[in-house]
């Protein structure tokens, strides 16, 4: 029984002392990787791995951009407990925190425009600040507007894309319309996303298009007779849109297309 009970307070002072170690103030390196016009990549790297941490991000316009990061970084865990509401499983810690090295992408940014990463170590039980946040300040890169227009016409099985300037690149995909809603809820976030994928693994550029294209549907696989697609195209440039969308709906028949619906802009929602 004494060496049992040696155990357990053994196991116990163990325990205390990870909880401990994982509050000990610990000095946050925060590195960026990468800055487009509407993402950043950045490196966080902590002294002690067992440290818990979060973050926000604020831009330039926000009425307190310029308060101490500390009410910033009190503000932000605020915004987290009341978001514990609508999860139904995991901790605190699990659904907000990050232990050791991560990296780590804001997405969908503001282009042209400054802004600032605050990494924080916190406390996951009390929620507590512990030490002085890393702060990295940076400015996402301007995204050019372009003068782009496009036609669409089918014949046949034939998809034909005229752009109205020759010189200048463009970006399309087209999926069946359901899976785009129940995947990505609109089409602005399916090409995102997919223009985003594409260049992480490096072969965006193989995806850019000038000029006139001609493309033959009947010669994918995955074409089903009857079904809706959803064809989007942008103007593109370094992963960026610098057009509005044309969007055009249409349904599959291996020898004619039938046009549903044409939108010039971006469709937020179906």
């Amino acid at each position: 029984m004494k060496r049992q009970l040696t155990f357990i307070i053994l196991s116990l002072f163990l325990l205390g002392g990870c909880t401990k170690e994982e509050l000990l103030p610990t000095e946050i390196k925060v590195k960026m990787e990468s800055v487009t016009g509407s993402r950043a990549r950045f490196t966080v790297a902590p002294s002690n791995s067992r440290a818990y941490y979060s973050y926000t991000l604020v831009s330039r316009g926000d009425e307190d951009y310029d308060a101490p990061e500390t009410s910033l970084c009190i503000k932000e865990i605020k915004r987290m407990e009341e978001g514990m509401q609508y999860f139904e499983n995991g901790s605190f810690a699990d659904i907000f925190c990050f232990q050791g090295n991560r990296q780590l992408t804001m997405k969908t940014l503001a282009s042209d425009h400054d802004f600032k990463i605050i990494v924080f170590q916190i406390n996951p039980k009390t929620h507590e600040l512990i030490g002085e946040p890393a702060v990295l300040e940076f400015h996402t890169k301007p995204v050019p507007e372009r003068d782009l227009h496009f036609d669409v016409n089918f014949v046949a099985d034939e998809m034909h894309i005229t752009p109205s300037d020759d010189e200048l690149t463009y970006f399309w995909q087209f999926e069946e319309t359901e899976r785009i809603y129940n995947t990505y809820a609109s089409i602005s976030n399916y090409m995102y996303e997919t223009v985003g994928l594409y260049q992480e693994y490096g072969f965006l550029d193989y995806y850019y298009y000038q000029g006139p294209c001609v493309w033959y549907l009947s010669l994918e696989d995955y074409m089903e007779e009857g079904t809706e697609y959803t064809l989007a195209i942008y103007g593109c440039e370094d992963g960026e849109f610098t057009t509005e969308a044309t969007i055009v709906k249409f349904i599959y028949h291996p020898d004619h297309i039938d046009v549903v619906e044409v939108i010039e802009g971006d469709e937020l929602q179906k």
